[in-house]
This record gives structure tokens, sequence and C-alpha cells, in this order.
């Protein structure tokens, strides 16, 4: 690992330079009319190759689940701003399973604000664009980090001796297979909700160490959800074949999936069986994504890491949380290790569009790794997070100008995790939408201090 060192690239050939300083290797283009080249995903064709990836807004009604003023306008401006398709945050099937009170969560009661949600977004794209965009919801449970009331209520999948230790949670009993049998029928009734409101597809969250992430590394669960390869995809595979018979054909199915839990073997997943210091082993990820094409997901993405703990392997940035250490990398070595690690996982899987993730870093120099990754074929589509949150408009900002502007981008500061951390207030880009989400920051700075919190 190099020194950490915050983002001060100007241009194409200083990040040039910098590769070089790292002998590091990222494949890089000036020739940006690959972003527009159509791409066919499920049956949509994409008018560009740039997508929203999902990032939680918190910013719910904490007793109903309903999305507030707050996330309609942030999925608008996501649908003015020129991507080509939205991927949209967490939504959770159960109460229990919510990371945070503010959480999104799909009910029966609640299913007409989804419908305006998806509504009003696609009549954004059409008004802006004369196009529809596609609309992917994200199902989730969050396991042992679910914190329905604002404090930790744990349902993990399996004793992992790093994570109980690291979060106290070694006396608490792994969920039951009778409790994920039942957990299916709420990921699939809550899926035909996701189809009522009009969504295009539904996504299976197994990234981040939530539930279903955790069973993936099950390797010591005892029970038909864990130990073999199987047993531990099992509840991805039963519970994608049941959405997709029971769905309408209008509403696919997908996942984006972690390809790296960094635990030492047999904890871990995407990790090597040895003794010691995990290492890396994308075999059994690969031969997930290759089932979920044959179980009949035509679309994947991915994700790597637990981010409470390694932040900069998903998220390569340039200040941490607060009382949080500084990464142990620079954080271009956490840029390329992503876009190795997808470029390797689109090579396995040559049939199934792969969006590349991790990029914000890069902030106005994003394009040129954007349009290397697009030719070189390390993945198919671009996927923003972060820099959506802070420049929704920056794909049109490209398309029409061919460029970024420096002043609008994501400059990877960490304050829309900070305020989801907080837990008090609603997520966004505290720089680029200052009057909003300042307030945000500070509402959740002043309840974690109260709680002598740093």
């Amino acid at each position: 690992m190099s020194e950490f060192k915050r983002f001060d690239l100007t241009d194409l050939e200083s990040l040039k330079a910098r590769l070089n300083e790292l002998s590091l290797e990222l494949p890089l283009s000036e020739d940006f009319s690959i972003f527009t080249q159509p791409i066919d995903v499920v049956g949509h064709k994409l008018a560009n190759r740039f997508i929203v990836q999902p990032m939680e807004g918190v910013d719910a009604d904490p007793v109903t689940g309903s999305p507030s003023d707050l996330t309609f306008r942030r999925y608008r401006r996501y649908a003015e701003g020129g991507s080509s398709l939205i991927w949209a945050e967490a939504v959770a099937v159960v109460p229990e399973g919510k990371s945070n009170p503010k959480q999104l969560q799909l009910t029966e009661k609640n299913l007409d604000e989804y419908k305006r949600l998806v509504d009003e977004t696609k009549a954004a794209a059409q008004q802006q664009f004369g196009r529809d965009v596609p609309f992917i919801v994200q199902l989730t449970h969050s396991g042992r980090f679910s914190k329905p009331a604002g404090i930790p209520a744990p349902i993990k999948a399996a004793h992992n001796p790093l994570l109980d230790d690291a979060l106290g949670m070694s006396d608490v009993a792994p969920v039951s297979d009778d409790k994920l049998d039942d957990l299916q029928d709420d990921f699939v009734r809550v899926a035909r909700l996701a189809a009522r409101a009009g969504f295009d597809g539904v996504d299976m969250k197994a990234v981040h160490g939530y539930l279903i992430a955790e069973l993936l590394g099950a390797r010591m669960r005892a029970g038909k959800y864990g130990g073999s390869f199987e047993n531990r995809t099992r509840f991805l595979r039963e519970v994608s074949q049941r959405m997709i018979a029971e769905l309408p054909e209008s509403c696919f199915v997908t996942t984006r999936t972690t390809v790296l839990e960094p635990c030492p073997y047999p904890y871990g997943w995407g990790v090597a069986e040895k003794e010691g210091e995990w290492q890396l082993d994308l075999s059994e990820p690969k031969r997930l994504m290759k089932k979920c094409r044959e179980w009949g997901m035509p679309l994947f993405n991915i994700s790597i890491g637990f981010p409470r703990f390694q932040p900069y392997m998903n998220r390569p940035h340039n200040n941490p949380l607060v009382g949080a250490p500084k990464p142990p990398e620079n954080p271009l070595e956490g840029v390329v290790r992503f876009q190795n690690i997808v470029q390797e996982m689109q090579a396995a899987n040559p049939e199934i569009p792969l969006p590349a993730a991790g990029l914000a870093w890069l902030q106005h120099l994003m394009p040129y790794v954007a349009a290397g990754l697009l030719k070189e074929g390390w993945c198919q589509i671009i996927g923003q997070g972060r820099g959506v949150f802070a420049y929704p408009d920056s794909v049109r900002d490209l398309l029409e100008t061919g460029r970024l502007d420096p002043n609008k981008c994501c400059i990877t500061c960490s304050m829309c995790s900070q305020i989801m951390k907080d837990g008090a207030g609603c997520g966004g880009c505290v720089v680029r939408d200052r009057e909003i989400y300042g307030p945000e920051l500070k509402k959740g700075r002043e309840v974690a201090k109260s709680k002598g919190l740093a």
C-alpha cells in the first residue's frame, strides 16, 4: 500500500503520472462517444451507459416507511440528470430488517406512495428527454446491522468471530431456518408489491454484510442454509426463482451481490481456502454470477467489503467519518482494486451486463477512466452512487459539454455517510446541496454529541 494522499489531480496527464508513480494500471480513453452507444438491458434500450447506483437517503417516514418530499426530490433529480437507468436504494421487506428508523419500507398500506414515486420519476425523464428511465428497486433485510428503532437489534445469519467481536454479538444466536423460510415469503410478497408499484426490476440486496450477503459465507452454519455452496446460496436462489415465477414479465429480477466479504476463511466470501489473513479468490462469486444468469437474472451488480470497517474498499475517499482513521492506502489504489475485480467478474461472465462502481474519488477525471473501462470491456455500464448524490445532472452535463464541472463533483468527504451513521438527519450532499443537507448534518452531529459520541 502507498501512503494516503487526498485528491489533487488536475487533468488526464496528472492522472497518468499518478498511476505510473504508484505502479498502477487503468484503461483510459478520451473518446467519450462510447457513452452513447446503446445497450439493451432486459428489453430496455438504454440511451447511454450511465446508471444511478443505490444510495440511501435515510429520509423515509419513520412510522410508515413511505418516501418523503426529499425522496421524491432526489429521484426526480436523478431522472432529469441524464442517467439511463435508476437503481433505487434499499427498501426493507420487514420492519425488523430496517438498518435505521428512516429506511424505506414498502407495504400494502403505502403502495400508492411508491406508485407515485415511480410515476413522477418516470415523468421527469419523459419531460426532460422524451424517453423512459427503467427503475429498479432494491429489497433488503439488514441482518446483523438491523436498527429499526435506532438501536442495534441484530438478526445474524451465522457466527463470525471477526464481526461478532467487533459488534459485540458473540452471544447472539443465528436466525433459524424456519425464520429464513418465513423471510423468503416476505421478500416475495414485497416483490409483488414492487411490481404493482410499477418498478421495472426487483433487486435482492446481498452486499456489505447484510443478511443475504452473510449467508453466502456461512460455511460454519448448520442446516439447509449453511455449509455447502448450494446451501449458502439457497436463499438467493429459491427466492429469485419464486419471484421470477410470480412477477409479471414487465418486472425482472436481479441482484446486487457482494463478491468479497473480507474475513479469514472459513468465514469470508470471495476469499481463498487457506489459514491466516484472507486472500482474494473470486471462484465462488464467479460461479454464483453464472448461476444467477441460469436462474433467470439478466443483470448483475457487485460491491465489495464491509463499509463499516473498510470503507476505503468500496468507496475510496478523501475524508473518513468523524473519529475514524484515515484510509491506509492511496485512494487511487482502492479505485484500481475495485475496477480489477469488476474486470475479472465481467471477463468470467461476458454475456451479463456488469456496472463499474467506486469511481467517485476521480471527480472530474472519472469520464476518462469510464470510457477506458467500456472500451476495453472491463464492464458494460458505469454506475454512480455518491457521484450523483452530489451531481445528479452529471451525465447530462457530460454528454452535452464533453466534461464534468469540477465545482459540482463529489469530493468524497464522507459527510453523506456521516449523516447516515449519526442516524438523525436525512442524507444528501452537504457540499453541493448545502442549503438542505447542511442542517441535516448538524442535526445528526448534535444528537451524536449528546450521546457522548465523536
